[in-house]
């Protein structure tokens, strides 16, 4: 699930987050690697949230690109879908004119 880290770095947190599921991939979570854990390490854990407080300004800028990731989804998801029914339509008017021929040809 990767909603919640969505609208956690929208609203200017800190994401921190685990390895498994969606956050394992980069595509999917693409969050700098220091706020992605992949083992359960308290004293590690508690060192990643104590410097997270204790510079959050230089922490919050870590996740500016993965904002700007966020906010250019929608437009690639247009992009996506335009791209598939353009490809759809033109499929289908290909296999159209090939019908037609078949036809003509059948007369």
């Amino acid at each position: 699930m990767d909603r919640l880290p969505r609208e956690a770095a929208l609203a200017n947190c800190l994401v921190i987050t685990n390895t498994s599921g969606a956050a394992k991939y980069k595509e999917d979570v693409p969050i700098p690697g220091q706020y992605k854990i992949s083992k359960f390490d308290v004293d590690a854990i508690h060192r990643l949230l104590k410097s997270c407080l204790e510079d959050y300004e230089k922490g919050v800028k870590d996740f500016d690109a993965y904002r700007e990731w966020i906010h250019g989804q929608e437009e690639r998801m247009r992009l996506c879908v335009d791209t598939f029914v353009k490809r759809v339509v033109s499929e289908r008017e290909e296999k159209k004119g090939e019908d037609q021929k078949k036809i003509h040809r059948s007369y």
